[in-house]
């Protein structure tokens, strides 16, 4: 089979099933078609781990290569921050505060994780020997984003939050760690990976991270700016008469038969 319609056979198809089913399975109230989307995404999503042995020869399973690699840790860190977030005074879903502690025991468990596979010999290395490509720009981007939203968090909770001093001090503790994190990347050579070439990658990272955060502000701008311009455009609503007394009356015609009690 040619190695171009491999690819977008066993690995760019899969993948374009994992969203699609996840649509599917958002169907309400839960049907068969729910049941076979949940299936089809976890079909595909077997298909794309699998890729570094379906397609070997395609530079598409680095994606699946990767994701085999950064599930269980990047599980961990998202589920020690949900635990973190609303174990604290929260309307809905609130968390018991015992899930405070196992949930930043999660995240630094995730972290350490990561850790290991940037400096010891589990970093993500394909067949070929070299390091997964992919690699290189998911851990800074991730242990940017990390120390980012923590922080960010944290101020949130402190500014808007009521009693939710706790849940602050925990985040920005992981804010901090993630930042220590990445300055030790930055400063110390790993058995894969030199700290000067880490650097680039970071720097590369930031860049990214200020692309995005400045895109979306534009966006949103576009879109608010959009709205004002049409509301604008629109004529003043007009006064309309008062009811005369024939449209009083059956006002008051309809209420006195529709409320009351039994008498």
């Amino acid at each position: 089979m040619d190695e171009i319609l491999e690819a977008a056979l066993l690995f760019w198809l899969p993948l374009a099933f994992i969203p699609l089913g996840l649509w599917f399975s958002q169907i309400k109230p839960p049907s068969i078609g729910a049941k076979i989307g949940t299936f089809v995404s976890l079909i595909g999503l077997a298909l794309v781990l699998a890729s570094p042995w379906t397609v070997p020869e395609s530079p598409s399973s680095a994606v699946g290569h990767l994701l085999g690699f950064i599930a269980g840790p990047t599980i961990m860190i998202l589920i020690g921050l949900f635990k973190v977030a609303y174990s604290g005074n929260v309307p809905v879903g609130r968390l018991p505060s015992s899930d405070r502690n196992f949930g930043a025991l999660l995240f630094l468990l995730g972290l350490i994780w990561f850790s290991l596979m940037h400096w010891w010999e589990i970093t993500p290395t394909m067949s070929s020997g070299e390091v997964n490509p992919y690699w290189l720009i998911f851990l800074p981007n991730l242990v940017l984003s990390l120390s980012s939203i923590s922080m960010a968090g944290g101020l949130a909770m402190l500014a808007f939050g009521d009693s939710r001093r706790k849940e602050s001090r925990y985040l920005f503790a992981m804010s901090v760690s993630s930042f220590l994190f990445l300055i030790c990347a930055m400063n110390l050579d790993s058995s894969n990976v030199s700290a000067d070439e880490f650097r680039e990658y970071v720097w590369l990272s930031i860049a990214d991270l200020i692309g995005i955060a400045i895109g979306s502000i534009l966006a949103i701008l576009s879109f608010a700016l959009v709205i004002f311009v049409y509301e604008k455009s629109l004529p003043k609503p007009e006064s309309i008469s008062p009811p005369t007394k024939d449209e009083l009356s059956t006002v008051s015609e309809v209420v006195k038969q529709n409320i009351g009690g039994e008498d």
